[in-house]
């Protein structure tokens, strides 16, 4: 059945850039901490809970949270499972009724997984942990749950009641149908049996995988007089009767490979570092066999088959040929990267003709080209640092200018904040009000994990069509059961928002990173790598933001693996354009920085893009063809297939001690979807040129962009959501999906 999908505002009005109100506040409240206090004077009144969920107050509560979660979410399977004896239309509601049972669940499970990492309490973060825990072996039930998935099937097989679907729950019902399938449920009993035999074999030995040491050579011995001036600080390095013994998994091992000038000394220690015990290769080839396995009994060719088949990229060969596509397109650089390394290897050691750069090689002359462009001159660049609230207050600027929407500093409640270094944001649209709420955990401290990362806290969805005073009624039909017996209905925050029928639960995340605070008393400086990072997370935010739709399954960044860093890495390409970066200014009409400054930053930070692109092309490839139908076969040997890819594909020539593969851990995390990444890079350049290389503060094309692209969230064909933003040559090609979208990607690049 077709079902045709318009713009949510098909209006296209003439914008203009909007007057600003003054935001200074919004800078002080993350620079000072005395404004802060001041407007952040907790009441004594009864804690709301952490992130505003009433129960994660306690350990007490926590534990309620998750109990409460579990009984509501069986009232919600009864229910749904009585639907077809329940009438037409209770049938009509089972979509949104499997979509309240998700998020009922998710509502407890996504706070415990941000909390069990942020909060610094360990009472708290292992009390979130168990109850995350308990939860998800529930979620996991309830996806080899037969009756759920034979209700939707009938719900999906009536073209009476799907004709009546909106977009939103079309594509909910879909994403649902495909969890159910991915989890063999479609399967006889003996084969879901074995589905789950294998599916417990896959997590129990990719555990292994990411667990243990694979290197079969766990030291390296070296002559001191071999290092020469090198000197070596790490405290794992033992000196020994005149040899120096260095872990292979140490960072010294790598300041070998950049610094020493000894090639045989390089060589030496670049074969230990990528050795591989015949265990760790044994425990790879097991897992993707065991992949392949599982693959075969839900009726695929290929675990990346199986993968695949709801991702933008549809299918291993679709993949295969972006990659090479790219690769291809991306050629002159790799030559040009790889004539520079042989070029100064060459003059290094006074050879007469170009040499053979080895893998040992590299990292020490890509170091020796930039020591020379710096004695040169040719590196001349003072780039400026920013407070976090002068980047804050400018990314709503940048906001504003483009989406209409802005941030404004919200006051904690009690019992709101797990941390004092937490600020709130209400995100608030001119024309629909306030929106979302984002919480800003930006400093790094003693029990945080490192780096970066979006947390979504709650999604939206429409919640006053729930009908949830009919749920026990419909779950338990022609049986007097009464309400007091259960746990009372989870409360469901239900606001208004301006131009939209109904009440709805507002998006909620959280930004966790790990920046310095050097003191408490002075604002803390950002350098631009920091904000960066900050500009990719908050491409994140706004996607959670703006793709508010009536579902909670395809709401925000739920949506294809291979689509969700598009607005991220976007977000990256603005920050480095004069007019962005006046916005961090207090008078945003300020020039920040000279232009030589920047542009001689960005030379010097692209300076060998291409041979770490080529790096992750081959990684992506090796991904692919180790969940390819090979890995079924009885002689698939994983050394032979990644020394036979370094050869075809690598700028390096391959080393037969060497097998790196078994330290690439996304092969368990980000099985046949290591692409992505590239992928939306590719995306993300196209979308940047088009629309806002010229002018990012462009209001009319920010609109376009949040029209076609954000406010779906995952509830429309990405390729459709893309083309929408691309001008007409470019979108004709892409628009539908397959293997000539997939090339004419490649074909623009990634911005290198």
């Amino acid at each position: 059945m077709n079902h045709s999908i318009q713009s949510r505002n098909a209006a296209s009005p003439v914008y203009s850039q909007p007057k600003r109100k003054s935001d200074n506040h919004l800078c002080l409240v993350f620079d000072d901490q005395q404004v802060w206090k001041q407007l952040s004077n907790k009441s004594t009144a009864e804690s709301v809970g952490i992130c505003g969920h009433p129960h994660f107050s306690d350990i007490h509560g926590i534990q309620f949270a998750a109990q409460q979660a579990i009984q509501r979410s069986q009232i919600l399977v009864e229910r749904i499972c009585n639907a077809p004896s329940n009438g037409a239309e209770e049938m009509r509601k089972v979509v949104k009724q499997l979509d309240r049972l998700s998020d009922t669940l998710c509502s407890v499970i996504d706070v415990a997984e941000f909390v069990r990492h942020a909060h610094p309490d360990n009472n708290i973060r292992e009390s979130v942990h168990q109850a995350y825990s308990q939860l998800y072996s529930y979620m996991n039930v309830l996806n080899t749950d037969t009756r759920l998935h034979k209700v939707l099937s009938q719900v999906l097989a009536d073209e009476q009641i799907v004709k009546h679907f909106t977009a939103d729950e079309y594509m909910s019902a879909i994403v649902l149908l495909h969890d159910f399938e991915k989890s063999g449920i479609h399967l006889p009993i003996q084969k879901r049996k074995e589905f789950v035999e294998l599916s417990d074999r896959i997590i129990h030995l990719g555990r292994e995988f990411m667990q243990q040491n694979p290197r079969a050579i766990r030291e390296v011995k070296i002559p001191l007089a071999a290092l020469g001036r090198l000197r070596l600080s790490d405290s794992s390095v033992a000196i020994k009767n005149g040899y120096a013994h260095i872990p292979t998994d140490s960072s010294e091992a790598q300041l070998i490979l950049k610094y020493a000038n000894n090639e045989q000394l390089r060589k030496q220690v670049y074969e230990s570092v990528h050795s591989a015990t015949k265990e760790s290769i044994a425990v790879l080839e097991q897992m993707l066999k065991t992949r392949a396995e599982l693959a075969v009994l839900v009726g695929k060719g290929s675990f990346a088959e199986l993968q695949l088949q709801d991702r933008m990229a549809k299918s291993p060969e679709h993949v295969e040929a972006f990659l090479r596509k790219l690769s291809e397109h991306q050629g002159s650089l790799f030559k040009r990267d790889m004539q520079l390394l042989q070029y100064a290897k060459q003059r290094e050691l006074n050879l007469a003709s170009a040499p053979v750069v080895n893998a040992w090689d590299r990292d020490y002359y890509m170091h020796l080209c930039g020591v020379e462009e710096a004695q040169n001159g040719s590196i001349n660049h003072h780039l400026p640092y920013f407070t976090v609230g002068s980047v804050i207050r400018g990314l709503s600027r940048l906001f504003d200018s483009l989406y209409g929407v802005r941030f404004e500093h919200a006051p904690m409640r009690s019992g709101e904040s797990w941390h004092d270094q937490v600020r709130k944001l209400n995100v608030v649209c001119e024309n629909e009000g306030k929106i979302g709420v984002i919480y800003c955990d930006l400093f790094s401290r003693a029990g945080k994990p490192p780096g970066a990362a979006h947390y979504t806290i709650r999604t939206s969805r429409r919640v006053d069509d729930d009908d949830s005073e009919n749920d026990i009624r419909f779950a338990f039909p022609n049986r007097n059961v009464d309400e007091a017996n259960f746990l009372p209905p989870i409360v469901q925050p239900a606001e208004r928002v301006q131009g939209r029928d109904g009440l709805y639960q507002l998006p909620v995340i959280a930004l966790s990173c790990s920046f310095s605070l050097k003191s408490r008393n002075q604002p803390a400086y950002l350098s631009m790598y920091e904000i960066e990072t900050l500009f990719h997370e908050m491409g994140h935010a706004m996607h959670s933001m703006l793709g508010r739709t009536d579902f909670h399954n395809v709401a925000g960044t739920r949506c294809a693996t291979d689509f969700v860093e598009l607005p991220s890495i976007l977000m990256e390409h603005f920050i480095w354009h004069p007019k962005v970066l006046s916005l961090f200014m207090d008078d945003p009409n300020t020039a920040v920085g000279s232009p030589a400054s920047i542009e001689s930053f960005l030379k010097q930070r692209k300076s060998f893009n291409g041979i770490e692109l080529n790096s992750q092309i081959l990684m992506a490839l090796v991904d692919q063809r180790y969940h390819s139908s090979i890995a079924k076969s009885d002689s698939f040997s994983s050394v032979k297939e990644w020394h036979q890819l370094q050869d075809s594909v690598g700028l390096f020539p391959s080393v037969a001690s060497a097998m790196w593969p078994v330290q690439f851990h996304h092969l368990f995390g980000y099985a046949a979807n290591y692409y992505s990444y590239l992928f939306d890079r590719a995306l993300a350049r196209k979308v940047w040129e088009t629309n806002f290389k010229e002018n990012p503060l462009d209001r009319e094309n920010g609109q376009a962009f949040r029209k076609g692209v954000l406010e779906w969230g995952g509830s429309r064909d990405p390729w459709k959501c893309i083309a929408d933003v691309l001008e007409e040559e470019d979108a004709s090609k892409i628009v539908n999906g397959d293997e000539v979208a997939m090339k004419t990607v490649g074909d623009w690049g990634v911005d290198v």
